[in-house]
């Protein structure tokens, strides 16, 4: 008699226990979402270390849209980039006090780039990303010595460049939180700031 209902006792326990355990996890399944959905746009507002130039920072600014859904994988994001990095470099000669010079770096990247999105952590908080982007690349650049008057000569030059980068974001809120990336640029390999989504 004993042995009985101790059994029906768990039994009951049981049941009660995996009948919470259920409730909880649809609770969790249907309220679950994403940090990032069809339809919202991301911004990005920070400052990078390294890339050409030293480890002078850089302003970077990225902004995308979230446009294709992949499922219960993730989604696909577009949009474009820009930044700025201002770099230095003192240049002296032992033999000739003539040829000091301060030698002053600019670059500029502006192009377009692509993220996939990852819907891993399932939740509000977190976003984990992968992407690449691709754009223009206008910087200068110094001959050594201009054979007119033998001090350096600056040029103005312009190229392409390509960037492949891995991300994530902290949200605070629905609207505003943290990210990072790395990936190499130009203009940096790595890039912390604030994130906003609209």
């Amino acid at each position: 008699m004993y042995s009985c209902t101790i059994n029906i006792n768990f039994f009951i326990m049981k049941k009660t226990f995996l009948s919470i355990l259920s409730l909880l996890l649809i609770f969790t399944y249907t309220n679950a979402q994403s940090v990032i959905e069809k339809g919202d746009i991301g911004l990005n507002v920070g400052i990078g270390v390294g890339g050409t130039g030293g480890l002078f920072p850089s302003l970077e600014a990225a902004v995308e849209y979230a446009a294709i859904p992949t499922g219960s994988i993730g989604i696909v994001s577009f949009g474009g980039k820009a930044a700025y990095k201002y770099s230095r470099y003192n240049y002296s000669n032992f033999f000739n006090n003539n040829l000091n010079e301060d030698f002053h770096y600019n670059q500029f990247e502006f192009g377009v780039r692509a993220a996939w999105h990852l819907l891993y952590f399932n939740n509000s908080k977190w976003d984990a990303y992968a992407g690449f982007g691709s754009g223009l690349h206008l910087y200068s650049d110094y001959r050594r010595f201009d054979s007119s008057n033998n001090r350096p000569l600056r040029n103005g030059r312009s190229g392409i460049y390509v960037e492949g980068f891995v991300g994530g974001r902290m949200m605070m809120s629905e609207s505003f939180g943290f990210y990072a990336e790395a990936g190499y640029s130009h203009t940096s390999a790595a890039r912390i700031g604030l994130t906003f989504l609209f």
